[in-house]
């Protein structure tokens, strides 16, 4: 089984890392990961220069993303990991999400592998209605554009007070998600 994990916080070892690190290792099934730390790795926005739709199947901007691209089209499981700012996601994760603008406009995209998909949202504030509703809606397209069945939306709230690995119900809920991928 192919991994691609996208940690895309803006602090490194933190409460997204550390969901994602949980997550991981509850996966039993032999498998390679691929982790892209969006603060390791140059991901420009997109320009919204349209090159990608005469071009198909390239991108004019030349960056980490030209890897990404060809890891999210063929895993097996794509885990999107990422606190939320104001309810929506933080500038450079979603930067990598608009950059996936190239494979939306592909006319076939018949050899894009059907695939898994699990988001874990980290809410620093404690939980309110609609905490994590943007991601979900920016999402929508994202997974249909990359053959992404949902697995799971695990959303970790109040984090400045309950760090992800003291929060049972969420370890919980990741924990069933792997006992179901480890079970063929």
């Amino acid at each position: 089984m192919e991994i691609v994990a996208i940690m895309g916080s803006h602090r490194n070892s933190h409460n997204t890392q550390k969901a994602i690190d949980y997550f991981i290792s509850k996966i039993k099934v032999e498998h390679e990961l691929y982790e892209y730390n969006i603060n390791e790795k140059e991901i420009k926005a997109c320009i919204a220069c349209d090159y990608c739709i005469p071009h198909q199947g390239e991108c004019v901007t030349k960056d980490d993303m030209t890897e990404i691209y060809k890891k999210m089209e063929t895993c097996d499981l794509l885990i999107v990991a990422s606190p939320v700012y104001f309810s929506a996601f933080p500038s450079r994760i979603k930067a990598l999400i608009d950059r996936t603008q190239m494979i939306y406009n592909l006319e076939d995209r018949s050899n894009i592998k059907k695939k898994k998909i699990l988001i874990i949202g980290i809410g620093g504030a404690p939980h309110y209605p609609r905490q994590f509703q943007a991601m979900d809606n920016t999402l929508e397209w994202y997974k249909k554009t990359l053959s992404c069945d949902e697995i799971g939306f695990v959303q970790f709230s109040h984090t400045d007070e309950l760090p992800v690995l003291d929060n049972k119900k969420c370890l919980k809920e990741l924990t069933e998600i792997a006992e179901k991928i480890n079970t063929p």
